[in-house]
């Protein structure tokens, strides 16, 4: 049956829900913290964790950075792309609140992820040993690192993932898909036409929380995380501790973890295959029915 006046009819509380924008409608409340060496909660351990940021939410938190960590007998690498001094941040906002001039917090955060790396600290526990933020030094002499590590990092932890939504029904992998409305919706077959939100999340044996989001409905996962309750952070509501992508704008992150959210709606190839490989034969089933239907018995 088909809808008629579209345009005239739409309740109140569903023309609220349209306006709002969907990040704020189903999106998880994440809360970060830029990764800090100061405020790590330990470094006894080996151990890597990787943060990238690319979307406005603070006008107190870089809006475009990328971060990777590593831990190793007890020396610890950090290194940037898209580094902005927060000290110099605030400093500007002050001069231009003192001078009456109009803020745009977000463009207060100049330096942008644009592939080259403009920040390492090297420490051993805490004391420094190397701290640089020329972009032609640490991208010359730490890019090749950086990629190895920060590719087969992501890389191990989305294939973990993938193996749990493979095991959907072991794993307890939850599938959230809702619809995206949106202001422009003005026919029917807009409505038919509409995008879908969709989020997944599964749990490891080990503790390890894994979540992946498209929120814009593009079939593209822009927001990953894996964070593991052992009480490894780097400070009060500091977030995932393992890898948190968040609004991902990169191609080359967009390559390892683009297929997530998809993948978790519609199943893996492996899991397709799996299933077709599985189907029971026809004339087992030709039998079952046989067997679950009976033969009417008419009484004279």
């Amino acid at each position: 049956m088909k809808m008629s006046g579209v345009k005239k009819f739409f309740p109140t509380a569903l023309l609220i829900f349209m306006l709002m924008p969907v990040s704020v409608i189903f999106s998880k409340n994440f809360k970060y913290e830029p990764v800090s060496i100061e405020s790590l909660s330990r470094y006894h351990e080996d151990r890597i964790a990787f943060q990238h940021i690319d979307t406005f939410t603070d006008p107190y938190l870089d809006n475009s950075i990328e971060t990777l960590l590593i831990i190793k007998n007890l020396k610890i690498y950090l290194i940037k792309d898209g580094y902005d001094d927060i000290n110099i941040v605030k400093e500007e906002r002050l001069l231009l609140d003192m001078q009456r001039l109009l803020i745009d917090d977000e463009a207060m955060w100049k330096n942008r992820i644009n592939g080259k790396l403009d920040y390492v600290k090297i420490t051993e526990r805490r004391q420094e040993l190397m701290k640089n933020m020329d972009e032609e030094f640490v991208d010359k002499n730490f890019a090749a690192f950086y990629k190895t590590i920060k590719d087969a990092f992501l890389k191990k932890h989305t294939g973990v993932f993938i193996t749990l939504m493979k095991n959907r029904k072991d794993s307890g992998l939850v599938v959230v898909r809702k619809p995206i409305f949106s202001s422009s919706m003005k026919t029917e077959e807009d409505i038919e036409n509409k995008k879908y939100f969709t989020s997944a999340t599964a749990k490891a044996t080990d503790g390890r929380v894994y979540y992946c989001e498209d929120a814009d409905g593009d079939g593209i996962t822009e927001t990953f995380s894996v964070t593991i309750p052992d009480g490894f952070n780097w400070g009060y509501n500091s977030g995932s501790n393992i890898i948190f992508i968040l609004k991902n704008k990169q191609d080359d992150i967009k390559d390892i973890i683009g297929k997530l959210a998809y993948y978790s709606y519609f199943g893996t190839t492996e899991e397709e295959e799996e299933i077709l490989k599985n189907l029971p034969k026809e004339s087992d089933l030709l039998d079952m029915v046989n067997d679950i239907v009976p033969d009417e018995k008419f009484y004279k």
